[in-house]
C-alpha cells in the first residue's frame, strides 16, 4: 500500500477549542509564500536524512508548496489565504520529527498523540508559544505520510482535502482558522509499513486563531 491514512479518531476533526488566556502574537507572522517559486516543489519529495536525496534547504520550499496548495483550494471556495506563523511552524517540525523517528501512525492509531512523550497538538503549539497573551485560541492540526509516488506535497493536501473523511477538509477549509505551519515536512515514512519504501513523505500542517 503507498500511503497511510494518518488522521484518525475524534481529535482529527478540530483539535482543542481554548477559552483560556492565549494569543498568537503578530511578530510571528510572515508574508505570504512565493507560491510560483513553490510551484516547482509540488511534487517533490522532502529532504531523508536516511538517503540525503535533497538538500535540507530543500524542505523550506516544500513548506511553502503545502501552504500555497492549502491557499489555493482555500481560494476555489472563495477563502482568503493562510498567514504563515513561526510558532505553528516550530509545533509542526517537532511533530513531524518525532513521527518519523518513532514510526506509529499506522492504521488505526492515533497520530496526533506522540506516545512516548504524550504530547497533543494542543501541547505542542501552545508550548511553542503560540498565542501566549490573548483572551481565546483555537488550533488544529493535519497529518500524512505517504510513498511510491503519494509522498508530496500535492498528494499531501488532495489527500486532506478529496480523500480524507475524517475532518481534513473541514480543517483546512475553515472559516475560523486564520494562521498557519507548514514546516512539518520530513522525507521517510511514519508508518513502520512504509520503513523501507523510497520517496516517502511526512507531513503535519498545524493551524490556528488567536484573539487578544
Amino acid at each position: 500500500m503507498n500511503r497511510t491514512l494518518c488522521l484518525l479518531g475524534s481529535t482529527s476533526v478540530a483539535l482543542a477549542l481554548g477559552m483560556t488566556a492565549l494569543t498568537g502574537t503578530a511578530h510571528a507572522s510572515t508574508t505570504a509564500p512565493n507560491c510560483k517559486q513553490a510551484a516547482k516543489w509540488y511534487d517533490a519529495v522532502p529532504w531523508d536524512r536516511t538517503t540525503g536525496s535533497l538538500p535540507f534547504a530543500a524542505n523550506y520550499g516544500i513548506s511553502q508548496a503545502v501552504h500555497c496548495l492549502i491557499d489555493a483550494e482555500r481560494a476555489k471556495v472563495g477563502l482568503p489565504p493562510l498567514t504563515r506563523n513561526t510558532k505553528l511552524d516550530v509545533a509542526a517540525a517537532e511533530h513531524v520529527r518525532a513521527a518519523v523517528n518513532l514510526k506509529w501512525w499506522g492504521r488505526g492509531a492515533d497520530s496526533h498523540t506522540n506516545p512516548k512523550t504524550g504530547s497533543t497538538p494542543k501541547s505542542r503549539i501552545l508550548g511553542a508559544g503560540y498565542c501566549p497573551k490573548g483572551r481565546s485560541w483555537s488550533v488544529s492540526e493535519t497529518t500524512y505520510t505517504g510513498w511510491g509516488g503519494k509522498g508530496t506535497p500535492r498528494a499531501a493536501v488532495h489527500w486532506w482535502v478529496y480523500v480524507s473523511k475524517d475532518g481534513h477538509r473541514e480543517i483546512l477549509l475553515s472559516k475560523s482558522l486564520k494562521e498557519i505551519g507548514t514546516f512539518g515536512v520530513l522525507g521517510g515514512a511514519a508508518d513502520r509499513s512504509g520503513a523501507t519504501a523510497r520517496n516517502a513523505g511526512s507531513y503535519v500542517a498545524t493551524f490556528g486563531t488567536c484573539t487578544q
